[in-house]
């Protein structure tokens, strides 16, 4: 009977040490969902310079294909420092251009496997007229009040959701994860892939 007794009891502290540890894959940072869309947002936080962001990035597009109806990656390319803002202002430019499909990847091929930084507005032209980028509707875009706007929203939603590195990951207004919480990013693709179902669950 005694031997019962121990068995049940090592049987839920190693169930408890486990849901403790997966817990440590992520954190709750509020208990409102977002309320930008009644869909379920996954925003990433990114910043075109940053490696561990480009290492990323395949596991979100993995993570994009997956996603069921109701739920959507939101890409935002925050800027944290000011010399980041032209890879924010390059990407909503193109976003109104409707081109940050054909271009994103190849933005941080360009930076990281071609080490040409794209820090100046000279340097993007250049990149972007190679590919066939319309550049005076994107230098249009590029100084834009529609540019601008998006670049303050970016940084308000930085602040409410006190990023202040990248590349971090919050699922629906409620959940923050990242590279540096996990050990490989086939974790991290299971890790928000949990937290989805979570909100959809609405547990």
């Amino acid at each position: 009977m005694l031997k019962i007794k121990n068995f049940i009891i090592l049987f839920f502290l190693i169930l408890a040490m486990h849901s403790y540890a997966y817990a440590q894959k992520y954190v709750q940072i509020s208990t409102e969902k977002q309320q930008e869309s009644k869909d379920i947002i996954v925003y990433e936080f990114f910043w075109y310079g940053c490696p561990h962001c480009f290492n990323l990035e395949p596991t979100m597009d993995r993570i994009e294909a997956d996603l069921e109806n109701d739920t959507k990656v939101m890409k935002i390319p925050v800027a944290l420092r000011e010399s980041w803002v032209a890879h924010a202002k390059l990407y909503y430019a193109l976003e109104q251009m409707e081109k940050t499909d054909d271009m994103h990847n190849l933005i941080f091929e360009e930076i990281h496997i071609e080490n040409n930084r794209l820090a100046t507005e000279e340097q993007i032209v250049t990149f972007l007229e190679k590919h066939g980028i319309d550049t005076v509707e994107f230098l249009e875009k590029f100084n834009s009040f529609g540019t601008e706007a998006r670049i303050k929203k970016s940084s308000n939603l930085a602040r409410k959701y006190q990023i202040n590195s990248v590349p971090t990951i919050i699922v629906n207004g409620r959940y923050l994860t990242s590279g540096s919480y996990v050990s490989s990013y086939d974790e991290l693709y299971s890790v928000v892939n949990l937290l989805i179902e979570r909100e959809r669950n609405d547990l």
